[in-house]
């Protein structure tokens, strides 16, 4: 494999931690569970504790979510293991105004404030701090994206911009899945289960001890997903199966220095109906069903120094991915990327500063389908960043200014700065509001891409060619962020937060069409040109509400309602009126409520009822779903859990996929070490 090629170090390391894998469960009959894992009780936090959970992404530091002038939810790592949900896209259904959408067994959608697309490519998604960012369509391969799950210590997910700190691209969200440290998950832990969609799936980490202050874990995983139902019915061709493995190992150096290195490699093969070869003036075949074959590893690195009256951070990691499309592309990609940041506090100033460098290189198999020219390319990535909150009234009215610039080799210089003002009234209570200019800059596939996608008519009789091309004139997407928000502790028992924005668009992505041509004398094939450009600005605006409460001692209940509205129009110059449609993508309103119960017999109960609104684009109408998941816990190191998915419909589309989405069910247990 070009895994083998590419880092040929990472992956004998990986095969390396393979081998030790039956020497680990030996090792764990005798070595005890850390008590920071999951104690088993049903509610870790209290609703008094979650407002002051504290969370890295709004500000580069840490900081008390009560505190954060920015709209921030944080998926607990409880409420993952309550919900029995195996994969990131699910879990990320828990926060409240992500859109997600399945197109298949192992295809996703998902955005932020809208722009919901099989290429959504205005939302920042790190994984311990890495972002999985791909340069090829400024987007995220879902299907590639994994970790362990039991692992997972939260999830913050920033709903707006986030491009001040974290660079471009972080334009209408940012999500940052953050596992827990090597010394909270000692001992071994086992978890496997299987159903009738999520056939089969397992995984095992060992957590251990190499010296007295240095903590280390390692883990592999693999899932087996069948394929969802054909729209004419009958299973489609869309099942899959993964296996991912990876290590973290953290050095507490001295009182004041600790360093971490983790890393993972996967491999997966996703089964699709793909097109068929065809050449310029021949239609393609018939779709047959082919196999998609997908890998990477990555390696990182972070050094952290505590300071007197602040912080240090070093951060470095590499990344290789490769994806074989029959029919469409093949790409490898290689980056490497290196991140420092200075945190300290001055008298009424909190500020943190740092540069970042992104090194990526790719090498694209190009098709008359898909052709990306050049078919080898590297780009280079600089920024600055600066950010300072002084409190104009000590721990009550806070001012956040900051700016990123940052150059990059398509558009070179772009600017980001960030205003925002926290008024915290008291400690339970919090009003803030924000104005941020963020980017996103383009991607290969705006200006490198020659796209041939043939096309049929009755009325024509030679085949029809949609020849749309990148340009390097394509300028980066820009975005005026307005946002205030407010959160409040009514009592110890009850939360609500509220967070609305308005967002205004300018240079988003339009096809400009030309006037079609024929080829040969007599006619072979009719083609139809286009050009991307950047022909469509407007507005969108909305916001979320979100209330906790603890009705009982042990029966938590969360409501979560999610507005969002487009008004888009195109420039004077351009005719590209399907752009448009991008506002039908997106559901205009989503809503849901979350039940949390603790049983008598040691079980607990989690319930969620999801509705979706309506998605015009493709005609889908709104629908209702209910998630269910029983947990069981027969012994104090053992859980068993059933969770059913989409209780109230056995198939349903999402999206614009090609499969139904089928209701799922399945059994889980997860045993570790005590």
């Amino acid at each position: 494999m070009a895994i083998d090629r590419a880092f040929p170090r990472i992956a004998e390391l990986a095969r390396l931690a393979g081998q030790y894998t039956a020497c680990l469960l030996l090792l764990s009959m005798s070595h005890p569970a850390a008590a920071a894992e999951d104690s088993g009780d049903l509610f870790e936090l209290s609703i008094e504790e979650l407002g002051r959970v504290l969370v890295v992404m709004p500000a580069r530091q840490p900081q008390r979510v009560q505190q954060s002038s920015s709209a921030i939810y944080v998926i607990t790592g409880e409420e993952i293991r309550r919900s029995g949900y195996t994969s990131l896209p699910e879990i990320l259904r828990l926060a409240p105004g992500v859109e997600v959408a399945r197109n298949g067994a192992h295809s996703w959608t998902i955005s932020i404030r809208g722009f919901t697309d099989n290429l959504s490519n205005k939302l920042l998604v790190l994984i311990d701090g890495r972002s999985v960012y791909s340069p090829l369509f400024a987007g995220v391969f879902w299907d590639a994206q994994d970790t362990f799950i039991p692992d997972i210590e939260r999830i913050e997910v920033i709903s707006g911009p986030g491009g001040t700190l974290w660079g471009t691209n972080a334009v209408n969200g940012v999500i940052n899945i953050i596992t827990r440290s090597a010394d909270a998950t000692q001992g071994l832990l086992v978890n496997a289960g299987g159903g009738n969609e999520l056939q089969g799936f397992g995984g095992l980490r060992y957590g251990w001890r190499p010296s007295e202050n240095m903590d280390a874990r390692a883990y592999v995983k693999y899932e087996n997903h069948d394929a969802f139902e054909a729209p004419a019915g009958g299973d489609g061709f869309d099942d899959w199966h993964r296996t991912q493995a990876g290590f973290r190992v953290d050095w507490r150096v001295s009182g004041s220095d600790d360093i971490n290195i983790q890393g993972d490699l996967y491999e997966a093969t996703l089964s699709d109906l793909l097109r068929g070869d065809f050449t310029l003036g021949t239609l393609p075949g018939p779709e047959t069903p082919d196999n998609i074959d997908i890998a990477g590893h990555n390696l990182l690195g972070r050094w952290r120094r505590q300071l007197e009256s602040g912080s240090l951070r070093l951060q470095a990691f590499v990344d290789y991915t490769e994806r074989f499309i029959p029919g469409s592309f093949n790409e490898r990609r290689d980056t490497a990327d290196i991140d420092f940041q200075h945190q300290f506090g001055s008298g009424r100033h909190e500020v943190v500063w740092g540069a970042g460098y992104r090194w990526t290189s790719d090498d694209v198999d190009n098709t008359l389908f898909a052709t990306f020219l050049p078919e080898e390319r590297s780009d280079e990535t600089l920024r600055l960043f600066a950010q300072d909150v002084y409190s104009i009234v000590p721990d009550e009215l806070l001012l956040t200014l900051g700016l990123e610039f940052n150059h990059n080799d398509y558009t070179e210089w772009e600017w980001q700065p960030n205003i925002r003002l926290s008024w915290l009234i008291d400690e339970d209570r919090t009003l803030w509001a924000a104005l941020n200019r963020v980017v996103r800059i383009p991607a290969r596939l705006n200006t490198d891409l020659i796209l041939t996608a043939p096309l049929s008519s009755p009325n024509i009789p030679v085949p029809i060619y949609f020849n749309v091309f990148g340009i390097d004139e394509y300028q980066s997407e820009e975005l005026l962020a307005k946002e205030v928000g407010y959160r409040m502790l009514v009592s110890r028992d009850l939360w609500f937060d509220l967070a609305l924005f308005h967002n205004d668009y300018d240079r988003l992505q339009t096809q400009e069409v030309g006037t079609p041509y024929v080829v040969g004398d007599p006619p072979e094939y009719l083609v139809i040109p286009g050009t991307l450009a950047n022909g469509m600005e407007g507005a969108t605006w909305g916001g979320t509400f979100v209330t906790t409460w603890q009705a009982l001692p042990d029966w938590r209940l969360q409501f979560q309602y999610a507005y969002l509205d487009f008004d888009l129009e195109l420039k004077p110059w351009s005719t590209n009126t399907d752009a448009l449609g991008v506002a039908g993508n997106s559901p205009r309103q989503q809503a849901a409520i979350y039940s949390s119960l603790e049983l008598p017999w040691s079980l607990e109960l989690f319930a969620g009822i999801r509705y979706v609104d309506r998605l015009p684009s493709f005609d889908l109408p709104a629908r209702t779903s209910v998630d269910v998941s029983l947990g069981w816990r027969p012994l104090d190191n053992l859980r068993l859990s059933l969770t059913a998915r989409d209780l109230t419909d056995d198939a349903h589309l999402e999206f614009g996929g090609a499969n139904l989405v089928e209701r799922s069910v399945y059994l889980q247990a997860t045993w570790r070490s005590e």
